[in-house]
């Protein structure tokens, strides 16, 4: 905070390189290589962005135009779809494979077209938790291959992968480089989301592209935050991955013995679903978990492209410290059992 302020004291307010600053582009480089071991190229590869949706927004305006389709596993984070429709492109939702919401390609490579140009993968999964494998991101990459298909990548939860699994990025595969389109950002890493600081990073001829489009979009990210970023070392405000994982079991744990089917995440993020015998789908009383319990969940039909798929989810997020997230399980149980027949002011 104090190096963005002193950069707009400093008067360090006009616009910064196109690729965005170089000692920021070298933090996020550094950053990479420390999340998944592969080294980038700060001054070829990484741009950065107004955030990890304009880094998806230049990506898919890089690779798609209108009338292609880009296909997307489901569930998804819920822009996705608006994305795709924005550069004039067809989202095409691919139902991950159950159990364990796996990567399907037999499902993938069912729904490609002639007019199929792009795969959009999320890993750490948004909002399942799930992390693919090497194998499952390898076979996404040879799909790509096999259909002259970009894969775009989500990775903005790169550091929060837990039960010393490793991190699979879209470049830790044979020839993902060439294919892949990797976008993140470190308002999650930082915990700094307002800071809307993201990038992409891609092989030097793409990254070419990539920046002229970055040109017509945003031009560039705000110059004193890109400042005030690059100097707080994206490990920083890194949130220990054992303290998240102890919350991550409490939440899974408590949410169990309310009856909800939960299957430990293995990145960010937890998807559950409601015990239909204990009562009414949870989703259809979102409104009323909010007002009496204080505690606020995403009804899982809001992730999927048809809203029915989503009927008895709902998602959790275990963000807040133990305490905090001790007592909205706590309310979150008395709202269940009836307790909390109207909202406390």
């Amino acid at each position: 905070m104090a190096a963005a302020v002193a950069a707009l004291a400093d008067g360090r307010h006009q616009y910064a390189e196109l690729a965005g600053l170089l000692e920021l582009r070298i933090a996020i480089a550094r950053d990479r290589a420390r999340s998944t071991r592969i080294a980038v190229d700060p001054v070829t590869e990484v741009t950065v962005t107004c955030g990890a949706m304009e880094a998806m927004l230049v990506a898919l305006l890089a690779t798609t135009g209108p009338g292609d389709e880009v296909l997307i596993p489901g569930p998804f984070y819920e822009n996705y779809p608006f994305v795709v429709r924005t550069v004039g492109a067809v989202p095409v939702a691919v139902p991950l494979a159950l159990p364990g919401w796996r990567l399907d390609i037999a499902a993938l490579r069912r729904q490609v077209t002639r007019h199929t140009r792009a795969i959009i993968i999320n890993t750490p999964h948004n909002p399942t938790g799930r992390v693919f494998t090497p194998k499952e991101i390898a076979a996404v990459v040879d799909l790509c291959a096999e259909h002259d298909m970009v894969c775009v990548t989500d990775e903005v939860y790169d550091h929060y992968v837990f039960d010393e699994r490793p991190m699979v990025s879209g470049w830790s595969v044979p020839d993902g480089r060439a294919r892949v389109i990797v976008t993140g950002r470190l308002s999650k890493t930082l915990r700094m989301t307002g800071w809307r600081i993201g990038y992409c990073a891609a092989e030097p001829a793409m990254t070419g592209v990539l920046r002229r489009i970055h040109e017509r979009t945003t031009i560039g990210a705000p110059t004193p935050l890109q400042h005030g970023a690059a100097t707080l070392g994206t490990d920083d405000g890194h949130q220990d991955t054992v303290t998240l994982a102890t919350s991550r079991d409490m939440l899974v744990e408590r949410l169990r013995e309310l009856g909800f089917e939960v299957q430990r995440p293995r990145g960010r993020l937890v998807r559950a679903g409601r015990n239909r015998q204990a009562g009414p789908p949870i989703e259809r009383t979102i409104g009323r978990v909010i007002q009496r319990a204080r505690v606020l969940v995403a009804p899982g039909t809001s992730f999927f492209t048809a809203p029915r798929d989503g009927d008895g989810w709902v998602r959790c997020t275990f963000v807040r410290d133990p305490a905090t997230l001790a007592a909205a399980l706590d309310r979150l149980a008395d709202f269940l059992a009836g307790k909390l027949i109207r909202s406390k002011r």
